[in-house]
């Protein structure tokens, strides 16, 4: 392998990363991670349907998307749910970074140094912050797999073999994607250079197929609008990756497309472009971005998968970290790289300390009702654009002492934790979520009492807590936590 670096010096860089990148689980009293509170929350309730404390709800056992949940029940009744969410987040962006770090060294034969900031504010980025848990820790396995499997031999199949089947109990989406990008390459490798150039066309005429296809078999959601706005564009050249809490992260989305784009420059000047698998990769993945629908309603859910072309952007990020992994701009390029993640990171602890002030006051609110109580908690951030970082507070808030009515998980039918029957613990269908996030919800007498967390009138305190009784409306909170520049 070329070293750009005296090996020493390398291997410092390394231990500096891995405790660089340990520092976003622990600096707060809570991770603020979208979804990743409503895990940890169904992992306790899992522990309850177990022990049947909790009648009308049942545990599935699905083959995959379990990993994360898995780590999180065990750790839970080991160490405690906090720990329990440090541990498993943190185990995952070191999975996610090093992932994506090793593959594009194997692809460059050299350490891609100048692509390592952008690779921390990616592991740090959109799907970690929706709390896609299982996603995520399934994408960086596959990140692994590519890079046993990108020189292949014999031994090295059986070195992957449990690192896909780690990667499939996490979700298989990210597999299916990396073993197709890996068919591809190897098959590329054995064109000439100008057939390597048609089988970029012929792979978009098999994506379009695809997407007919799916799009046909399958209730779906798509339109190219998906890609009309803003977020769609930044979305479309991965970049959207680090839009996460509001407008100020906008300032991270330009100086990081003008780090890209001069780096790309370079690697034009390279020559071979055409040619090179990896773009030909990043290319069709962007054009999966633009064809495959938003959303897709599988049959055997009773809610679709959502959030399809997020996902996707993050595999267009990482990809382009791997085209440009080999440039040779020096460290002048990589510095600045750094400090465009350091500017990133700052804006995170800023949000995630607001956000956690909101999570004491909510805690504080519910910690004076009896035990075993239905909450619900819909809190929005105005200022934090597309993503809205409160979502699952109430999940968090939640957590051992009383039931969090509107999570979503068990009425989708996507996750450990289903509804066999009338309950009062989770809201059995997802119309019934809906109703909540919007706070349109009408209580019914089978639901009350049913505690809300409402907007308070008193300019000293922001929320206050209603017991609803039949025939009264969930509330919805609007509020201000991200901090803004502009």
């Amino acid at each position: 392998m070329k070293e750009t670096l005296a090996r020493p010096v390398s291997y410092m860089l390394m231990v500096g990363l891995v405790i660089a990148l340990l520092i976003p689980c622990l600096w707060q009293p809570h991770i603020e991670a979208g979804d990743l509170a409503s895990h940890l929350y169904s992992a306790w309730l899992a522990g309850q349907v177990q022990r049947g404390t909790l009648p009308g709800l049942t545990l599935a056992h699905p083959a995959t998307n379990v990993l994360a949940d898995w780590g999180l029940e065990a750790l839970s009744n080991a160490f405690g749910p906090d720990w329990a969410a440090r541990v498993v987040a943190a185990l995952a962006v070191q999975i996610f970074f090093w992932g994506a770090f090793s593959w594009i060294t194997v692809v460059h034969d050299r350490y891609p140094w100048i692509v390592a900031p952008f690779l921390a504010m990616l592991a740090y980025g959109l799907i970690f912050r929706f709390g896609f848990l299982n996603f995520y820790l399934s994408t960086g396995l596959t990140l692994w797999l590519m890079a046993v499997l990108w020189r292949p031999r014999w031994n090295r199949f059986f070195m992957a073999l449990p690192v896909a089947l780690l990667a499939f109990l996490a979700h298989p989406l990210p597999l299916v994607w990396g073993l197709l990008a890996l068919g591809y390459v190897r098959f590329a490798e054995r064109l000439n250079e100008k057939m390597r150039v048609l089988l970029l066309p012929t792979a978009f005429a098999l994506l379009i197929l695809i997407q007919t296809g799916l799009t046909a078999l399958y209730p779906n959601r798509w339109s190219l609008a998906q890609i009309g706005d803003l977020g769609g564009i930044l979305g479309l050249v991965g970049a959207g990756q680090f839009w996460i809490y509001g407008s100020k992260y906008l300032i991270i989305v330009a100086a990081s497309l003008l780090l890209w784009s001069a780096l790309f420059l370079e690697r034009i000047d390279q020559r071979g472009t055409l040619s090179d698998p990896i773009v030909h990769l990043w290319c069709l993945n962007i054009a999966s971005f633009v064809l495959l629908p938003f959303g897709i309603q599988f049959p055997h859910y009773s809610f679709g998968l959502l959030f399809i072309s997020q996902r996707i952007s993050l595999f267009v990020a990482i990809l382009f970290c791997a085209v440009i992994g080999g440039c040779r701009y020096g460290r002048g390029m990589t510095r600045l790289s750094a400090v465009v993640a350091a500017a990133f990171f700052t804006f995170v602890y800023m949000d995630e300390r607001a956000m956690n002030l909101v999570q004491a006051q909510i805690g504080a609110l519910l910690a004076g009702l009896p035990p075993g109580q239905r909450v619900v908690v819909v809190l929005q951030d105005t200022a934090s654009g597309g993503l809205n970082g409160l979502v699952h507070i109430g999940s968090g808030a939640c957590l051992g002492h009383c039931f969090d009515y509107a999570n979503y998980e068990a009425a989708t039918g996507q996750f450990r934790i289903r509804v066999a029957g009338p309950n009062s613990f989770v809201a059995p269908t997802m119309k019934l979520v809906g109703e909540m996030e919007s706070g349109q919800h009408i209580v019914t007498p089978a639901e009350a009492p049913l505690y809300s967390v409402c907007p308070s009138t008193n300019p000293s305190q922001r929320f206050i807590l209603r017991k609803l009784e039949a025939g009264d409306k969930t509330c919805l909170t609007r509020l201000q936590v991200s901090p803004q520049f502009f």
